[in-house]
């Protein structure tokens, strides 16, 4: 027996690097002991020896290091069998002793091990599971490998990929994989074992099963099946040695696998993307059936001209739906006009909407075409319709009803030919009520009515939107195309997203650049939940922006009048408005000029 070395082996040179001296520097620097290329900062990490073992330490906290998959920042003690991430490159850390064994044996560790990760590192853009279990019998020299699946739901066990490949039996023990199961750790098992288990002897005897190797596979806390090996014949039994070099390949089978399958996942979401992309949905990215429910009924009504109310939360996508709607419509061909009623200040979104004439106001040097007459023949799409002042709601009630428009500081009655789609966040019945919306231009909009579902009835479509936003980052920062992890998904899908799709867009935006991989962390998700109980406690007394408008208008408009001793024209110019539009705020206000003669 040889004396015990210790070593990291480089998977993606194929170097096997001596940790000898207390201190072993990893980095970009030429003075570290473990070299590695630019653009690495010049120390990364060290490894120290001390009482016998290795402690490996990160020292640079903008390069992320994993060690089994598990993000590390503190001192770490290394164990045989080890696998280091650091950026792409991949370390794997081992003891072992110089030992001789016959050909009949487990073969050398390293010198095959080597040669293992290089066959699968060529063939990365394969069936990565594949080559691994030609990589593994190779290694173990077994007469059989397989990786076993299970279903959950009807704890049927099936076998996913198989060495030798053309092998038409499919037999592994049922025995051995619950053994590995309720252990959580690789099982040696060898005929004595099962010689007693009912069904079990015969099935495995027919077959001259000798000895059965079977290890759990996991990528962090999720189970990913089960590596099965077996031995048949007068080939030697498997032995310690052979678990423990098991054992010493399982976090990188967990690795090659977990990564495999979120290569197959991103492969199937691209196609979806594309899919979508040939549906022609107006950009909408969904799986989701609620999703296409939707769809299904904005396509029915997109036909008609009837106005349209879309419902929904912040950040649900209503006006690609409403831009949807239009490019399924007749009117596809004209234009699509969207302003946000709640952005513009009252007193422009007037301008905005309906134009004005020359010297209409102060700043009014030329004739101005509002929104409607732009669109012309097409859509005009009223954002947060709930936030338009009640003043205005009477001007757009008289374009739903008669189809015709005034400029403002104009006489001129302007006939127009537009389809309108608004949409809300607000409850309109409530404002109703409250006096905020006016119910007959609720009656007149509320003809054909569509309701976007918040994204966190949409589970389907989190993933599938994150890899549409993680493929549109990376492009547009000129970066490698990132992958979430298992952990980065699962943490999307059960987040409750009040943003919706917006704050799932910015979520994403973040992790992408502080991505230090191709592959998206859970560390890297930043999402803040809010105490919402602090949130409405601190707004108790706070005003709305609509009643704090209304108050801040009419004590502005009252102080005029006072000043100017309730002459009208004189009132309009101190506040530098219209004076139509002062006499209209003021019969909203219920203020009477005479009171202030």
């Amino acid at each position: 027996m040889g004396q015990e070395t210790h070593f990291l082996f480089n998977a993606v040179t194929g170097e096997t690097i001596a940790l000898q001296g207390r201190i072993i520097t990893i980095g970009a620097s030429p003075q570290s002991t473990i070299r590695l290329d630019d653009p690495f900062p010049s120390h990364i990490a060290h490894c120290l020896f001390a009482s016998g073992a290795h402690y490996f330490q990160v020292l640079t906290k903008e390069c992320k290091v994993t060690i089994n998959t598990i993000p590390v920042q503190k001192k770490y003690k290394l164990s045989k069998g080890d696998t280091i991430q650091i950026g792409p490159v991949t370390f794997l850390y081992d003891t072992t002793a110089d030992i001789s064994v016959d050909k009949k044996g487990t073969p050398d560790f390293s010198s095959e091990l080597i040669e293992m990760v290089l066959q699968l590192l060529r063939n990365r853009d394969k069936d990565i599971s594949v080559h691994l279990m030609t990589a593994i019998s190779t290694l173990l020299q077994c007469d059989a490998a397989r990786i076993v699946s299970e279903d959950t739901e009807t704890q049927k066990r099936y076998t996913l990929v198989r060495y030798p490949f053309d092998a038409g039996l499919d037999r592994f023990s049922n025995r051995a994989i619950d053994w590995a199961r309720d252990a959580s750790k690789t099982v040696l098992m060898l005929s004595p074992d099962w010689v007693d288990s009912e069904g079990e002897n015969r099935s495995l005897e027919k077959n001259a099963v000798s000895s059965v190797l079977c290890a759990p596979l996991r990528y962090g806390s999720t189970g990913i099946g089960y590596l099965y090996l077996d031995r048949i014949g007068n080939s030697p039994v498997f032995t310690e040695d052979d678990l423990s070099l098991c054992d010493r390949l399982i976090p990188l089978c967990n690795e090659l696998l977990a990564n495999a399958e979120e290569r197959l996942r991103q492969t199937e979401i691209i196609a979806t993307l594309q899919r979508a992309q040939e549906k022609n949905d107006g950009g909408i990215i969904y799986r989701s059936e609620k999703m296409q429910e939707v769809l299904n009924l904005a396509d029915r009504i997109a036909p008609s001209d009837a106005p349209v109310l879309i419902l929904g939360e912040t950040g649900t996508g209503k006006e690609l739906m409403a831009s949807h709607i239009h490019s399924k419509s007749l009117r596809s061909a004209k234009p699509f006009k969207a302003i946000n009623c709640g952005a513009i200040p009252e007193n422009l979104i007037e301008s905005e909407l309906f134009g004005h004439e020359k010297g209409a106001f102060t700043g009014a040097h030329a004739r101005k075409t509002g929104l409607f007459e732009a669109a012309e023949g097409g859509t005009v799409f009223l954002d947060e319709l709930g936030e338009m002042p009640v003043t205005l709601q009477t001007r757009l009630l008289r374009v739903l009803q008669e189809s015709e428009i005034v400029r403002v500081g104009g006489t001129d009655v302007i006939r127009i030919n537009v389809r309108i789609i608004a949409a809300t966040n607000r409850d309109l019945q409530k404002d109703i009520i409250n006096g905020r919306f006016r119910q007959d231009l609720f009656f007149r909009l509320n003809v054909l009515t569509i309701t976007v579902p918040p994204l966190r009835d949409r589970c389907d479509d989190i993933v599938l939107l994150a890899t549409y936003f993680i493929t549109r980052f990376c492009n547009r920062m000129g970066t490698a195309q990132k992958v979430l992890s298992n952990e980065a998904r699962q943490k999307l899908i059960t987040h409750s997203w009040p943003g919706n799709v917006r704050e799932l867009e910015n979520v994403i935006q973040k992790a992408v650049v502080l991505s230090g991989s191709t592959k998206i962390g859970v560390d890297t998700i930043d999402i803040t939940v809010p105490d919402t109980n602090d949130v409405n406690s601190q707004n108790v007394n706070i005003p709305t922006l609509h009643d704090a408008r209304e108050a801040a208008e009419k004590d502005v408009i009252t102080k005029a009048l006072k000043a100017s001793l309730g002459n009208i024209s004189q009132t309009s110019r101190i506040l530098d408005i219209d004076r139509k539009w002062l006499i209209t705020k003021m019969n909203d206000y219920g203020i009477d000029a005479d009171r202030y003669r």
